[in-house]
């Protein structure tokens, strides 16, 4: 799984996204790759649909990519 987590603060709400890898595996869930967007509504452009920065986007990309990924 790909796990995905974001606030419109800065943290991303990154200590959900910690709590849900740690756990993950207990309930038979393998992450892997996961992604924070912080300050979602900077970060998110509704109109388009998208994320504005480059960089969030391309580790989106890469993070899901990882699903297609034969183990």
């Amino acid at each position: 799984m790909v796990l995905l987590a974001t606030s419109p603060g800065p943290g991303g709400a990154q200590s959900v996204l910690a709590s849900a890898k740690t756990s993950a595996p207990y309930f038979g869930g393998e992450v892997l790759a996961d992604l924070s967007v912080p300050s979602f509504y900077d970060a998110f452009d509704a109109e388009r649909n998208e994320l504005n920065d480059s960089a969030l986007k391309q580790r989106l990309v890469d993070a899901v990519k990882t699903l297609a990924t034969p183990r």
